[in-house]
């Protein structure tokens, strides 16, 4: 069955036929949104009072064993951690399709980018989740509740680094440069991934910044919150990557040569320092955040390469310029990686 007769079917079987459906803006990942709005009440876990309720399906790129979804799994989680994420209604594994809490539209990547004046406060309360997940999650993982959560068996680890920047050289190093990477650049970013993966280990959500927060104005004059989202590749892995994910996001630069960042970054980590609990000195975590932060960069070019040249979804185009001015000026910080900024020249200076 097509993604849109498998949606069909979950609209039968839970009273939707009829809704008016929208399909939502199209991201990267393998799973496709919509936002439904129900003739009538629908049988889909997610309604208050009998009344109709505007949901998203999720729709998946096939249909899965009951249980075997890491979202669900995840989700799970993160009510643990007691952290915000979508609530999940009504699930049809036999579809691929399940219905989730519509939160609206409004992401900490729009407040930022708008110039929101609440930006410095939402900033605030992100890495004050942070500090949750991290401070929570260790706890969790001590624990024999770990077992039941698939984080706490799968790591950001030197391989998975290491699989990411070879990606990186397929689908952005090699089409720039019409041809593969060099065997002495491989080597510099296999380096570059072991040492990324040697730093101290903490739960990491692995896709944090503004396009995954979403701010929801609980009214009633309370201040906006944030829910996470895409969280389903949540893991152990370094203790700055999800900061470096929000402190170093393409997503909210503002465009010129600069491509200056709407917050300033030594705020951010102090907040995280306090949050976490986190002892180091300004120094190492200075260092230990460009090294994560380069590899995660990397990681991202390629992934920007992959959507523009393989599935032609060109929105990933105006994030380009903005991540390699982050890795420029990352690599011209430490004079021990002027190796890795010269077999990276060609591409930064474009």
């Amino acid at each position: 069955m097509t993604r849109r007769a498998r949606l069909e079917a979950f609209f039968e079987r839970t009273g939707c036929a009829g809704a008016d459906v929208a399909r939502l803006v199209r991201d990267a990942g393998e799973r496709v949104y919509y936002r439904v709005r129900p003739a009538a009440p629908a049988s889909v876990g997610l309604a208050a009072n009998g009344e109709a309720v505007t949901f998203v399906a999720c729709v998946m790129a096939a249909p899965y064993a009951p249980g075997a979804l890491p979202f669900v799994n995840s989700a799970r989680l993160y009510r643990r951690l007691a952290v915000r994420t979508p609530r999940i209604g009504f699930e049809a594994p036999d579809l691929g399709v399940l219905a989730l809490e519509d939160l609206g539209d409004r992401l900490l990547q729009t407040a930022a980018r708008e110039g929101d004046p609440q930006a410095p406060a939402l900033y605030g309360e992100a890495i004050r989740i942070l500090g949750t997940i991290q401070r929570r999650g260790a706890k969790i993982g001590a624990s024999d509740r770990a077992s039941r959560y698939l984080a706490f068996a799968m790591r950001l680890d030197e391989a998975l680094f290491a699989r990411e920047l070879r990606f990186f050289g397929e689908h952005f190093v090699s089409p720039v440069r019409g041809s593969t990477p060099d065997p002495e650049l491989e080597r510099l970013l296999a380096a570059l991934a072991a040492e990324a993966a040697s730093t101290p280990q903490a739960l990491c959500h692995r896709d944090y910044h503004s396009r995954n927060l979403m701010v929801c104005d609980p009214g009633s004059g309370v201040a906006p919150a944030l829910t996470v989202i895409d969280h389903q590749d949540t893991r152990l892995g370094p203790r700055l990557y999800d900061l470096a994910s929000l402190a170093r996001d393409p997503y909210v630069a503002g465009s010129g040569p600069s491509f200056a960042l709407p917050f300033r970054e030594t705020a951010l980590v102090r907040r995280f320092t306090r949050e976490t609990g986190l002892a180091a000195t300004p120094g190492e975590l200075a260092e230990e955040l460009d090294t994560v932060a380069l590899q995660r960069q990397l990681k991202a070019l390629g992934t920007y390469g992959y959507q523009v040249h393989r599935r032609g979804n060109a929105v990933y185009r105006a994030f380009i310029a903005p991540t390699l001015a982050m890795v420029r000026r990352n690599l011209d910080r430490w004079p021990r990686r002027r190796p890795l900024r010269d077999g990276l020249a060609d591409l930064l200076e474009s």
